[in-house]
């Protein structure tokens, strides 16, 4: 069976699959700009949510992650 892959597009989730820079493999960050083999990525403080680094990445070195986060359990109850 053939595995579709999803094109990178503005605001997805992204990580590196390797060393970038001065970026470790996984870090994360979001493509901003997308271009015809590469994306535009910002990466910001987890906290804060202040822009730390923008730089340019292959689309290879890159993978897509989900967008949402896991929500405390004590958010579920009702």
């Amino acid at each position: 069976m053939a595995t579709v892959k999803h094109a990178i597009t503005e605001n997805d989730v992204v990580a590196l699959r390797e060393r970038v820079g001065g970026w470790a493999e996984g870090t994360v960050g979001t493509a901003v700009s997308i271009y015809y083999d590469a994306a535009l990525v910002e990466v910001s403080d987890d906290v804060s949510g202040e822009a730390l680094d923008m730089f340019v990445v292959p689309a290879e070195l890159l993978e897509i992650r989900p967008r949402y986060r896991t929500l405390p359990a004590s958010s579920m109850e009702a």
